[in-house]
């Protein structure tokens, strides 16, 4: 397998490399500020831009420079000035309800090669899914998962939000979540070695892990799934899980009335948000990977703890997706797991080839809890709350197979650049209108670095989007202002990449300015913020989820908006998409159908050009 071959070639340690990666540096004010300007400019009349120059000139003169200060004085102390403020008011301080808000999903790409949707087979495949998911874990726990890197020059990325992968879950407190996680490396000392399996309202925890730190078999894990199935089959529980669906203030209320309850409940609690993760048995029926992510993202709220950093779904149909929490880890992290998965399945054929020990091992235990009529009142509401928002979602899932990522290059065009600008044309196409962009940049080569906030809407890709509109445009014009779009965009996110992007900073900005009262500068530049898709209101929330064969979804970030996340691979592009329903404008079909348009488009301009200049 690859990782163990980089293994055998590097000799190193998963977190080896953490002390000496560089701190997240601190953007330049005038930068972040002419930043501001760019992302603005698309979605403003010019009278507006020019009050938005006139307020980031005042702020130059004044605040300005004591904000930045700040930020200096803080980094100065720290290697990741940005790290706590994002944890809490990204993620912590949310106070919607995660799943179809905050929830990431992933689809196993495994039913593509091995495993057509089959009845009958979801416990089999669930417990080799899982058996191989533990091994992931045991490469964490034992320090041997590879350093990741920069494909290019090699840079060493930062591997700090592997630690929160296993054994973590967000647990609802009043005004402000907190992050348990019980994982340990063997260096470090001991780690749960339970799972926690959800199915007819109940739950239960069932042992993994045998002797030596070692995971047990795929046929001792599906015997354990089949004991906890008999034990759950009787009749149904309360559906304490529900509650994790609701709004973080109400679940914490509930939270509190259960530990208030019985001690039990507390021990309950506690087993859950310990375990390396959920495995939660599934009745829906999805056979690809458009249906999985529906049946992932927007699915029955029953047997699922949302908190949970990694929910894995087993589908009767034999499909596999999971359902995470954003908050302790990025979405590539899930991918890098899940490629790590589909790659050993490849190499095993999908199936169990090894030798199965006589041992005894442990029998599920039922995590029994105490309720009153208050609990139930919860329940029913989280789950009303949640159904009402599922059914509005709209999701598919569908594969570009023209061509892939071998033509885009050969052109010596980026790939994901190329793919965002064809999202924008596409958006552009059906609604007439630029849309405020948000796609995911990485800062891992930094230490503790996350991501950082690339605005793909640009003047450039705009006056691309406007000439490929124009019928008397020649391919020529269409190409020079598409290839300047696209530089445009490397640009970006190559800025992001070196931490020296200005959304995160510009954020933090607005933070001190609150929390000292610097208010001209926050209330008059807020309104072009939000023009632009600040304050979490991007039409367009994209990302690239890699080069892999495993796919992820998001829903999107406000009721007119989109969700879009794709991979790219050398002769397709898979794109998943999402939208509401209740919105009169959106139609994740009709984009598709504009996307497709636009990428034969951009194929012809490419080519036609080419021969022309032959």
């Amino acid at each position: 397998m690859v990782l163990q071959f980089a293994l055998k070639a590097l000799g190193e340690r998963t977190w080896q490399h953490q002390d000496t990666l560089p701190p997240l540096p601190v953007p330049d004010l005038q930068h972040t500020m002419d930043r501001y300007l760019e992302s603005v400019k698309p979605h403003v009349t010019a009278e507006e831009y020019k009050k938005a120059e006139e307020v980031v000139r005042q702020f130059l003169d004044g605040d300005g420079p004591e904000l930045h200060r700040q930020l200096l004085d803080r980094a100065s102390t720290r290697k990741n000035w940005l790290e706590d403020w994002w944890l809490e008011f990204a993620y912590l301080r949310f106070r919607k309800p995660l799943p179809l808000n905050l929830n990431i999903a992933g689809s196993g790409p495994y039913f593509e090669h091995g495993w057509p949707p089959q009845e009958g087979t979801t416990l089999e495949r669930g417990a080799l899914f899982v058996y191989h998911l533990l091994q992931f874990w045991k490469l964490l726990r034992t320090e041997q998962l590879p350093v990741d890197r920069l494909a290019r020059g090699g840079t060493v990325l930062d591997m700090d939000q592997f630690r929160r992968f296993f054994c973590t879950t967000r647990v609802p407190g009043h005004d402000v979540d907190r992050l348990v996680t019980a994982f340990k490396s063997v260096s470090e000392g001991p780690c749960p070695t339970h799972i926690t399996f959800l199915h007819n309202d109940r739950v239960f925890k069932v042992e993994v892990i045998g002797e030596n730190d070692e995971p047990i078999t795929p046929p001792e894990i599906q015997e354990q799934f089949k004991a906890a199935m008999r034990m759950a089959e009787c009749e149904p529980g309360p559906g304490v899980s529900v509650l994790t669906a609701a709004e973080r203030e109400q679940w914490a209320k509930s939270r509190d009335r259960l530990i208030e309850l019985d001690a039990g409940n507390a021990y309950s609690l506690d087993v859950i948000e310990q375990s390396l993760f959920g495995f939660c048995f599934d009745d829906a029926f999805p056979t690809n990977h458009g249906e999985n992510f529906a049946a992932s993202l927007a699915g029955c709220a029953r047997n699922r703890w949302f908190d949970k950093c990694i929910s894995v779904l087993s589908f009767r149909s034999g499909t596999i997706a999971t359902n995470n929490d954003h908050t302790p880890c990025d979405g590539m992290v899930h991918i890098h797991a899940a490629y790590y998965i589909d790659c050993q399945l490849k190499q095993n054929d999908c199936t169990w080839k090894g030798h199965v020990p006589d041992r005894k091992l442990p029998p599920p235990e039922e995590l029994v809890f105490t309720i009153d009529d208050d609990i139930l009142k919860a329940v029913k509401h989280a789950e009303q709350l949640y159904n009402n928002q599922a059914r509005d979602l709209e999701c598919i899932c569908h594969h570009f197979t023209d061509y892939g990522k071998k033509f885009v290059r050969s052109f010596h065009l980026h790939p994901d650049s190329y793919v965002q600008c064809a999202l924008q044309l596409a958006y552009y196409r059906l609604h007439g209108r630029p849309a405020p962009a948000y796609e995911t940049g990485m800062t891992r080569q930094f230490y503790h670095g996350r991501t950082e906030t690339v605005r793909s809407c640009t003047q450039e890709v705009v006056e691309w989007c406007k000439v490929m509109t124009e019928e008397k445009a020649t391919v020529e014009e269409k190409k020079d202002l598409m290839v300047r779009a696209l530089k445009k965009h490397v640009e970006l996110m190559e800025e992001a990449k070196s931490g020296n992007d200005s959304v995160q900073a510009y954020a933090c900005l607005l933070l001190l300015s609150f929390m000292f009262l610097f208010v001209i500068f926050s209330l008059s530049v807020c309104g072009n913020v939000y023009f632009s898709g600040g304050g979490g209101s991007f039409v367009l929330s994209t990302s690239i989820v890699g080069y892999t064969p495993c796919p992820g979804a998001c829903a999107p970030m406000v009721k007119h908006g989109y969700g879009s996340f794709y991979k790219i691979e050398a002769h397709r592009f898979t794109i998943a998409m999402t939208a509401w329903k209740s919105d009169p404008e959106t139609s994740v079909e009709k984009l598709y159908g504009n996307l497709r348009q636009t990428f034969a488009d951009m194929k012809e301009i490419l080519t036609t050009s080419a021969s022309t200049n032959n």
